[in-house]
């Protein structure tokens, strides 16, 4: 079995622990995800399985878009509803205030990542670290925002925001930065990941609703995943040849493509120097 499944993740448990379920509950040997879901945020969870683990670093660089919810006048340590709060006051900020801002965060901008991030700092975790209470810095990395827009006030001081953005990109550290320009602070008090890349919340299946049927039923094979990909089909004579790493001559000049022999799927390949390379082997 090799593909994806496009999980709506619940609130209230950590992405591994989806792959934990889902393992336990079908018997898969080998299992990931493409991008983590922090516990309190819900949504879109790419779950790969077999050969689509190693798609990873292809699905990466994918833009997402969310729904996000921000409230102001309070500051937790971890910048979400889950955190402690740290700093508070007593500040009113308006729509057309957040409004007037928001155009500093579209665009390529440097963002810093917060404290409580999966981020390596000399060999350690940050959110080890900020547990622990210790002193470090993490250093600004450029994100792209293609679009933030304010959606509607909720309630006093809670606004709702549509978010596109690429990947890499923390939510938690766009409400830091906006209430530092309105001179306060604010916090994430709610996420929702609308798509990730080519997958939608609307496509998505509940996490409860796929443990209780059969697996089959919402499974996407690599081939429906990778649909979008030009397809190469090489001569039955190449095939032993690819099975044991040999060099194939190819003459055109092809970038990423999926390279079939004998009807099967060996991989996404491309040219090197007039031959044939493959990039990511998903050969079962």
């Amino acid at each position: 079995m090799n593909g994806i499944l496009n999980i709506n993740k619940p609130k209230g448990i950590s992405s591994n622990a989806v792959l934990t379920k889902i393992k336990k509950r079908f018997n898969i040997k080998k299992i990931g995800h493409l991008g983590t879901l922090d516990p309190m945020a819900e949504g879109v969870l790419p779950i790969t399985i077999g050969k689509a683990t190693r798609l990873f670093d292809l699905f990466l660089k994918k833009d997402k878009t969310y729904f996000a919810t921000f409230t102001f006048g309070i500051e937790t340590d971890t910048l979400d509803s889950e955190g402690k709060i740290t700093k508070q006051n007593s500040a009113l900020v308006k729509k057309e205030e957040i409004e007037k801002v928001l155009q500093e965060f579209t665009g390529n901008i440097m963002q810093v990542p917060p404290k409580f991030s999966a981020k390596n700092v000399n060999g350690k975790r940050a959110y080890q670290l900020a547990r622990n209470e210790e002193e470090f810095t993490l250093s600004p990395k450029e994100v792209t925002i293609y679009n933030i827009e304010l959606k509607e006030e909720i309630e006093k001081n809670t606004f709702t925001f549509f978010i596109h953005c690429s990947s890499g990109t923390y939510i938690r550290s766009i409400v830091r930065d906006i209430a530092n320009k309105l001179n306060t602070v604010g916090y994430m008090s709610a996420l929702t990941r609308l798509s990730s890349g080519n997958f939608k919340l609307e496509s998505s299946v509940n996490l409860n609703t796929l443990l209780e049927n059969d697996i089959n039923d919402y499974f996407i094979p690599l081939e429906k995943v990778l649909k979008d990909y030009k397809k190469v089909e090489l001569a039955e004579e190449c095939y032993f040849d690819l099975l044991n790493g040999k060099k194939i001559p190819f003459n055109k000049e092809e970038n990423d493509f999926l390279l079939y022999c004998k009807n099967e799927l060996f991989g996404i390949a491309t040219s090197n120097d007039g031959y044939i390379k493959i990039k990511t082997y998903l050969k079962s």
